[in-house]
């Protein structure tokens, strides 16, 4: 299978002023988890940019979705409902399988996710492909994701004129089940979560980017309260100072990028049972080149928001070390990489909100994230660390 190198081109622009949907309800989701986009898989190198202001979301209907459907799949939608997403449009749907469809082969029960892409990505149709490829390699690797369907072209998708401008639209199969939002959360599903993402990254190494964390600075305006702005100041200049110079030290590959809480799906051990476990992954927009010590970093941070707790990093911790080793210069900056991420969210969902008002979502974990980065920093390396280690050695212990 090809692999090619992709570029995500929503970047930040240098000159800024002072969802592979699968398991969703229709419900708006309560997170920071895609504020991030804006940041997270973009290379300094991108031709695009995302300026401020910019209005890049599909202006589509569920009835133009019902002739996309038709026309592009040979699919009679029965019922639809649109799912919350960051930029793009995702429209969960059911299709009518007493209906004899002349370009599918056989109708997923489960039903779909049509995913209709935002104009600035749509620039680059590479950027789909690869996401398509790696998921179809997943899936044949045992990793339950969502797969894409070819289209009445063969292919896995196309560009569509809506309203003034192009939008990729793919199909993919929907996985059922719930998110790791909401379900009751036991240290093992901590530990499944650190063993899933390792088994990701195992998958993907055969074959973007929290690198980009220093251009924050450029949005820092948006923040009001002086102590966040003055928490968020000394973990970019600890960024810049602590992992920065060393980036060629840590070991590199293709990561998933966006391991959160609404992107992990679950379901229960066993019909009669009230135990969760992890079963599959979905949203593979941030897939990208970067390092394995992001990969662990952005993880812990959902599954610590998720906690409320930091203890929660530990058990992470314990489940990603027993498939791929943690190497001590990469376990002495997961503070600051951790403490990064939640940055990233949090200043972004600011700017966002003040960008799409009709985004208020994104805000309503504000407060949370705050607090729980707040906690982090106030934590030193040598002591948080120590803690993590010792939950994982206990974990593991009794586990075995």
């Amino acid at each position: 299978m090809e692999m090619k190198t992709i570029v995500k081109k929503r970047s930040l622009t240098e000159d800024t002023p002072g969802e592979e949907m699968g398991s969703e309800d229709c419900e708006a989701p309560t997170g920071i988890k895609r504020a991030d986009e804006m940041q997270n898989c973009a290379e300094s190198k991108a031709e695009g940019t995302l300026k401020p202001g910019s209005q890049i979301r599909p202006v589509v209907s569920e009835e133009e979705v019902r002739k996309l459907a038709e026309r592009l799949y040979g699919i009679i939608v029965l019922e639809m409902c649109e799912l919350d997403s960051y930029d793009d449009r995702n429209f969960m749907i059911q299709a009518d399988s007493y209906v004899k469809n002349p370009i599918l082969k056989s109708v997923s029960t489960n039903g779909y996710v049509m995913k209709i892409a935002n104009s600035l990505d749509s620039s680059d149709e590479s950027f789909f492909h690869a996401q398509n490829e790696i998921m179809l390699h997943l899936n044949k690797r045992g990793i339950k994701c969502p797969v894409p369907v070819q289209n009445i072209y063969g292919k896995y998708h196309s560009v569509e004129k809506l309203g003034q401008s192009n939008h990729v639209v793919r199909l993919l199969e929907y996985i059922p089940g719930k998110v790791f939002h909401g379900v009751p959360h036991p240290d093992k599903l901590f530990y499944q979560a650190g063993q899933f993402i390792a088994r990701i990254d195992s998958a993907l190494k055969s074959i973007w980017m929290l690198e980009n964390f220093p251009k924050l600075k450029d949005f820092l305006y948006v923040i009001k309260d002086e102590h966040h702005k003055d928490i968020v100041e000394q973990v970019l200049e600890a960024f810049k100072r602590r992992v920065i110079p060393n980036m060629d030290e840590y070991e590199q590959g293709v990561i998933y990028g966006d391991f959160n809480e609404h992107n992990v799906i679950v379901n229960k051990k066993a019909s009669n049972s009230k135990e969760y476990e992890i079963t599959g992954i979905i949203d593979f927009g941030d897939v990208c080149y970067s390092r394995y010590v992001f990969e662990l970093a952005i993880a812990m941070t959902y599954m610590i928001l998720e906690a409320n707790d930091l203890n929660a990093g530990g058990l992470v911790i314990a489940g990603y070390s027993m498939i791929r080793l943690i190497p001590p210069h990469e376990k002495e900056i997961l503070r600051i990489t951790i403490a990064a991420r939640l940055c990233q969210s949090l200043v972004m969902g600011l700017y966002t909100a003040t960008v799409d008002s009709s985004n208020q979502y994104i805000l309503s974990s504000q407060t949370r994230g705050w607090n729980v980065l707040e906690a982090l920093w106030s934590e030193s390396d040598k002591d948080i660390l120590e803690r993590w280690n010792k939950i994982a050695e206990e974990y593991l212990t009794h586990s075995s």
